[in-house]
């Protein structure tokens, strides 16, 4: 009856030491989970460079360690054939612009020459990347010094054209870096954000990128496709992709950088993130048509997206047909600028120039 009794408290033993076995595996799995999200962040952005083109900037990431790169079309679409590609220690290499994916695919590739054992990334088996699964996306996200940045979240649906769709947060700048899976290969290529639509006067204006959370990636089968291209020299010297004919909204920073613009009938947006107190310095100038501009808030409303005027000017001055807005801002967020012509239909070249005058 002893040995029995000894027996059973051994079992019992047994099972308390199993179950808190359990708890501590539970414990040690969550560890892991974290420990996993950074090693992939880590190691991904050793290979995420900043593609740099001389008008604005984009990501992309080796594929090998020879120095092929691939980003989107649309970050390198009438750059100079050579470009600037910063890793994440700040060092900066040229890069050659050798070709673009054919039909329509927005995906072009870069070299950099005569290196080797460069860091970079494997694309992952075809069919991995899967609703729910956990996706990591790396870039430069809105300004260059962003490099090196990694946001996480769930593939939340796969579109019939394998394009992805996932909530790891993305910013203009992170077009042409990867999605990678949790394994650290490349599931797909950061290319656009869903746009809240925004109309102005009953015309179209293109959208706002903010809030809506649904983030757009092409599937890793078209970069196996376009590397297979490239072996083989079936690539586009130009870009692609087609091209948008309704307006667009762009977006900008306060930095006082001129850009080159025109009117074809319909008027260009811009947008910009303030902060509440900051003033703003916008001014329009052409010799071709009467220039008009007007300042917006973007504001979030049950409705999706609402636009409120700030501040409107068609004439500096006197004698002085162009326009320029200064205005203080009242709440931190997005803001539209909407060039436009005061006499409708004006057709013709402008520049535009904002600035904040207090930073």
């Amino acid at each position: 009856m002893k040995h029995l009794s000894y027996r059973y408290g051994i079992l019992t033993l047994f099972y308390i030491c199993t179950l808190m076995g359990i708890t501590r595996n539970n414990s040690v799995f969550a560890l892991t989970v974290e420990e996993e999200a950074n090693r992939v962040c880590t190691q991904g952005s050793a290979a995420v460079i900043t593609v740099k083109t001389g008008n604005g900037h984009g990501s992309g990431f080796l594929v090998s360690q020879d120095g092929l790169i691939i980003t989107n079309a649309h970050v390198v679409d009438g750059s100079p054939s050579v470009v600037t590609v910063v890793f994440r220690d700040g060092k900066q290499l040229p890069a050659d612009v050798i070709g673009f994916a054919r039909g329509g695919v927005d995906l072009a590739a870069l070299k950099i020459q005569n290196r080797r054992n460069l860091p970079y990334l494997s694309l992952a088996r075809p069919g991995t990347a899967k609703v729910g699964y956990r996706a990591f996306a790396i870039g430069s996200p809105l300004d260059t010094d962003n490099r090196d940045t990694c946001t996480q979240g769930n593939i939340s649906r796969i579109r019939p054209d394998g394009t992805i769709q996932h909530t790891a947060f993305l910013n203009p700048g992170n077009s042409g870096g990867p999605l990678l899976n949790s394994q650290g290969g490349v599931i797909g290529v950061n290319t656009s954000v869903a746009l809240a639509p925004i109309i102005v006067n009953g015309i179209p204006m293109g959208g706002v990128p903010g809030g809506t959370g649904i983030n757009l990636s092409q599937p890793g089968e078209k970069v196996k496709s376009f590397l297979a291209d490239i072996k083989q020299q079936k690539v586009s010297p130009i870009s692609t992709i087609p091209t948008s004919k309704e307006p667009s909204i762009e977006t900008i920073s306060l930095d006082g950088q001129v850009i080159n613009g025109s009117l074809n009938g319909s008027p260009n947006g811009y947008i910009f993130s303030g902060k509440a107190g900051q003033t703003v310095v916008i001014e329009m100038d052409s010799q071709k048509i009467n220039p008009f501009l007007t300042l917006s808030q973007v504001i979030e409303s049950d409705a999706g997206k609402e636009i409120e005027k700030i501040a409107e000017n068609d004439d500096k001055g006197a004698g002085n047909f162009n326009a320029r807005i200064v205005a203080t801002l009242p709440a931190d967020g997005i803001y539209l600028i909407v060039a436009n012509s005061s006499e409708r239909g004006e057709t013709g070249n402008y520049s535009l120039r904002a600035i904040s005058k207090y930073e």
